[in-house]
């Protein structure tokens, strides 16, 4: 542990591991009231049969890495095309942060103690539906009611299965667990958007040709994405079908125990780092609604080299994702953290050139920092929450870090797009964009420091 951290304010003093192990986490300067510990040998024998049953978690987390990796990379691009306006963009943008994560707090608590799978198959089966429904409308107006439902589903999602993962995993190697489960979900995800882009530059290609006695027809955007938001929804209606032979990953004894939520506030580690992750959240957010608009009204980038953009950066996610929780597992989670944020102040500047030159590979160059960052933060923020939490906690950490990330985006995502907007009556959009980016990067670069401040979670005993 560094000079510069704090112990660990923990409630817990002695948070037991979620497989049998003899090893412990010291937390000196308790909190009350104490929880007490639910893992009693009955427990342990729970836990202990998730070994060697993993396959569920692998068809589940590959079904969800494809739906929403594609989903939210191809949306914005969609949402664009339809004709959504700078300010719309951003607001759309804003409430799917916002919604998504503002019920996660009480998702994550609620499973914490009812039990994680009824959840997850609300959750799954109602974004399968709302995702379904974009197959067939292109209304901008639909589009804010399907994302404000989209989103909720995922505030069900994220926290539940994260603490699903949590309850399966013990601290040490957790980070590697995780990473390699998402950058399954995202490598699979690659090679199922490259079959789209290469089946789509065929019939293009053929267009208006005959083969084997048939005409080839030309496909519009609204068949393009179609069919892609249709893969999606299969998929997420393949996680749903998971779900349904997922046993319950909750300890059967948990409900003995009660714990409030007001325990994870009191929590100096844990609530320092929302602070810090919250801060930067906002300046990621104020460059989202920027990137689908330089991509569509600036450079006119089509179907495919969106596609190839969102690959590229799943490549780099996937394979970043496993490899950084599997560093952080080693060296510990601040250190590897603190990296992945001082990358994303690069990302900005790429715009410039990309917009002077109207050169798009520029973009492609963004997508493979994005890529490296996002998925090593991703894996190891998640690992993080879970470190900081007891056992009965897991939920509740895993989705108040995610609330609190979501109003923090929903802020940025929505000043970024009125002030676009606004900009925009006096300057061109992209003199606009320019000066946002400049902006937006001296803010990441400084508020990226901030993770110096940040506990680190784990021991040298657990490293």
């Amino acid at each position: 542990m560094s000079d510069d951290e704090q112990p660990i304010d923990n409630p817990n003093e002695n948070i037991v591991l979620d497989l049998p192990s003899t090893s412990t986490i010291n937390q000196p300067d308790q909190l009350e009231p104490q929880i007490p510990s639910s893992t009693s040998s009955s427990s342990i024998n729970y836990l202990e049969q998730w070994r060697g049953k993993q396959k569920v978690f692998w068809f589940i987390s590959i079904a969800n890495g494809i739906a929403q990796m594609i989903l939210f990379n191809i949306f914005p691009a969609f949402a664009a095309v339809v004709g959504v306006t700078s300010s719309m963009m951003g607001f759309l943008t804003s409430i799917r942060n916002l919604i998504s994560s503002l019920f996660q707090g009480t998702f994550g608590r609620l499973s914490d103690k009812y039990g994680r799978k009824h959840l997850l198959l609300v959750g799954f089966f109602l974004i399968f539906a709302m995702t379904t429904i974009l197959v067939f409308i292109h209304n901008p107006i639909m589009l804010v009611i399907v994302v404000i439902l989209q989103s909720f589903s995922l505030s069900i999602i994220i926290p539940v299965w994260n603490a699903a993962l949590g309850d399966v995993t013990e601290i040490k190697g957790r980070s590697t667990y995780i990473g390699k489960l998402t950058s399954a979900g995202y490598v699979v995800a690659v090679g199922v958007l490259l079959l789209i882009v290469g089946f789509f530059f065929l019939t293009d290609s053929y267009a208006n040709r005959v083969v084997l006695g048939l005409t080839i027809p030309k496909l519009g955007w609204e068949i393009h994405y179609g069919v892609t938001f249709a893969i999606i929804a299969i998929n997420f209606l393949f996680c749903f079908i998971g779900i349904l032979f997922l046993r319950e990953t909750r300890p059967v004894n948990s409900d003995k125990v009660n714990p409030k939520l007001r325990v994870a506030f009191k929590d100096k580690s844990f609530r320092k780092f929302l602070f810090i992750n919250s801060l930067f959240g906002f300046t990621m957010a104020a460059l989202w609604p920027i990137y689908p608009i330089t991509q569509v009204r600036i450079l006119g980038m089509s179907f495919y080299q969106v596609a190839i953009c969102v690959a590229i950066f799943s490549i780099c996610f996937g394979l970043f994702g496993f490899l950084g929780g599997k560093i952080s597992d080693k060296i510990g989670r601040k250190p590897v953290i603190l990296f992945s944020r001082l990358m994303m102040f690069t990302i900005p500047p790429l715009y410039i050139p990309a917009i002077l030159f109207q050169q798009w590979w520029f973009l492609v160059l963004t997508n493979v920092v994005s890529g490296i960052g996002n998925g090593i933060f991703l894996v190891v923020t998640n690992s993080y929450a879970l470190d900081l939490s007891s056992e009965q906690l897991m939920g509740a950490y895993s989705g108040l870090k995610e609330v609190a990330w979501g109003i923090a985006t929903f802020l940025g995502s929505i000043c970024a797009g009125f002030v676009t907007q606004a900009l925009e009556l006096s300057w061109t959009l992209e003199r606009t964009i320019i000066v946002l980016v400049i902006v937006i990067t001296v803010l990441r670069l400084v508020v990226a420091f901030g993770y110096l401040f940040v506990t680190e979670s784990l021991t040298e005993n657990d490293t």
